[in-house]
């Protein structure tokens, strides 16, 4: 999967306490194995149904892309923000 495509197909819609998304400068979407798979700017959230999904600039070109995260979570969703 190329980087726009994760972007587009991991932004969202998740359950998510919206005022932390807000307090972060980006998020990583990462594979269950721990692979960064994009990385954007967030620039907001929008609502989608009961649930929401981040906006932000992806970066296609940033170098963690395709290398282990090392900003590991305990969540089991594919997206960190940070």
């Amino acid at each position: 999967m190329m980087p726009k495509e994760a972007w587009e197909a991991g932004r969202g819609a998740w359950v998510l306490k919206a005022d932390q998304v807000l307090e972060q400068n980006e998020v990583q979407i990462v594979d269950l194995e721990g692979t960064v798979l994009a990385v954007a700017k967030i620039n907001g959230i929008v609502e989608a149904g009961d649930r929401y999904a981040i906006e932000g600039d992806p970066l296609p070109n940033d170098p963690r892309i395709g290398k282990p995260t090392t900003t590991p979570h305990r969540s089991r969703n594919s997206v960190g923000y940070f």
